[in-house]
């Protein structure tokens, strides 16, 4: 469950340095998805997601087909850590 700031999309690609644009691109993609979709607002996960997904593109050349491939994994990442963190308890 998400539990932290959130914010419009206008306020978090400010934050980020993107233009709104680039952000409602990435929710187009649904590589975003806005904690309240309607109103676009995006808690923090979803920002650092943005600013991932820009990185990947922008400083590793990653191309739009391979960016849901590497959100998903690291999705999987994600997935396997907090089970594996409920396991050590």
């Amino acid at each position: 469950m998400r539990k932290n700031k959130k914010q419009p999309l206008i306020e978090a690609a400010r934050e980020i340095g993107l233009s709104p644009d680039v952000i409602i691109r990435f929710i187009s993609f649904r590589w975003i998805i806005p904690i309240d979709y309607p109103l676009q607002i995006l808690d923090e996960e979803d920002i650092a997601r943005a600013r991932l997904i820009w990185e990947l593109q922008h400083e590793f050349g990653v191309n739009d087909e391979s960016i849901p491939i590497i959100l998903n994994l690291i999705d999987q990442l994600h997935t396997y850590k907090k089970e594996l963190k409920k396991l050590s308890r």
